[in-house]
């Protein structure tokens, strides 16, 4: 993501964000 995007997306927003890449890294519980 480019800076100017991150800087529309509310730091809560982007928390989540990294909380559902490590749920994609690790392997998603709802898919298997």
């Amino acid at each position: 993501a480019s800076p100017l995007q991150l800087k529309s997306i509310p730091h809560g927003a982007f928390d989540r964000l990294s909380s559902l890449t490590h749920a994609y890294l690790f392997g998603n519980p709802w898919e298997c």
